[in-house]
């Protein structure tokens, strides 16, 4: 076990023989914005209906159109409101809002705008991951071989994961 050990402490993660490939990275965050979409999904319609629920509440102000996720508001006197609302009643928190919405309106519900959040999470989370990962690999790379005339990997610097980040998400948010 300890001969283990002292094998993998040894291993630099950004060698070249174990660094995985730029179609990896990407198949790893497409998967990643996936997952994380749909459990965060449920979570952002919850949010948004209460959201929703205290502004009208707070306004006295009632709905012109509806559809469930994006409901303007404006001052009207016929009393108008959206059916979720009318079918749920009010909102007593989260775990509430989970539960009414699944019994009222089904469980799939709760993952009403799923198709536009993985429309924008998966190629922005491409984007940034793989840039993150190459230019920060590309940096040490430049680096190692700039700085370091002994040959041997040393470890980076704190500015080259800090740049490579920065950049990325930069570009990412540029490509949205």
């Amino acid at each position: 076990m300890n001969k283990l050990n002292a094998m993998s402490s040894n291993v630099d993660l950004d060698d070249p023989r174990f660094r995985i490939k730029p179609y990896q990275q990407i198949a790893a965050s497409c998967t990643g914005a996936v997952i994380t979409s749909i459990f965060v999904t449920p979570l952002d319609v919850v949010k948004i209906r209460l959201q929703t629920q205290q502004k009208a509440m707070l306004s006295h102000k009632c709905f012109l159109y509806c559809n469930g996720l994006m409901d303007h508001l404006c001052p009207c006197a016929n009393g108008k409101m959206p059916e979720w609302m009318r079918r749920n009643g009010k909102f007593n928190g989260t775990v509430d809002a989970l539960v009414k919405i699944s019994k009222t309106e089904g469980m799939t519900s709760l993952w009403s705008g799923l198709s536009p959040t993985l429309v924008l999470a998966v190629p922005a989370t491409v984007v940034y991951f793989v840039s993150y990962e190459q230019l920060r690999l590309y940096l040490k790379d430049t680096y190692n071989r700039k700085f370091n005339k002994k040959g041997t990997n040393v470890e980076q610097p704190y500015w080259i994961p800090v740049l490579a980040g920065a950049t990325a998400r930069i570009w990412a948010a540029t490509m949205k």
